[in-house]
């Protein structure tokens, strides 16, 4: 007897579709496909980086226009001499001191004084209560101050904020 080769397509069962075995799956696998549904996939928006860059450029820009202008002094350090006409506390919800000084280079024209007054704020009350005592006594006084672009009501209303001040003794 001969030997037949065996082929694979001769089968008996020619008809009959082989069907890949289902895959079980985990509870964990379930979630996961559900929120992969569910869940929509946006592509990248050139329009909406633009966007978000020019905002978040723009609020960068205000918040340090914003500093410059009212929490960092354009003068550090500076001193004025001459002598103290007027300080007083004003302010309803802010108090500070405001004050007006004679500026010593403009002591020799009385009848424009009003013009050349230097005027002050100043927010630390141990000072302020010190040149109070000194108002009227016609005391040379060097005032220490900080000069801002920019008013806030807390700090006064004035630009120049007076951190310090020294009395000159007059050399007669």
């Amino acid at each position: 007897m001969a030997k037949e080769k065996y082929d694979f397509f001769d089968d008996d069962d020619e008809n009959e579709i082989i069907e890949p075995e289902e895959k079980i799956e985990t509870p964990e696998e379930k979630e996961e496909k559900e929120i992969a549904n569910d869940t929509i996939t946006r592509g990248f928006n050139r329009l909406r980086l633009i966007t978000y860059s020019v905002a978040t450029l723009i609020v960068v820009w205000i918040g340090v226009w914003l500093w410059m202008r009212y929490f960092s002094p354009y003068t550090v350090e500076a001193k004025q001499t001459g002598r103290i006409m007027e300080l007083k506390c004003k302010g309803l919800i802010f108090s500070t001191y405001e004050g007006l000084m004679l500026s010593e280079k403009y002591v020799d024209y009385p009848d424009k004084w009003m013009e050349y007054d230097f005027p002050f704020s100043i927010t630390n009350d141990s000072i302020a209560r010190k040149i109070m005592n000194l108002q009227g006594t016609g005391k040379r006084v060097r005032l220490t101050y900080e000069e801002y672009q920019g008013i806030i009501p807390w700090r006064g209303s004035s630009h120049r904020i007076v951190t310090g001040y020294e009395i000159i003794e007059d050399e007669d």
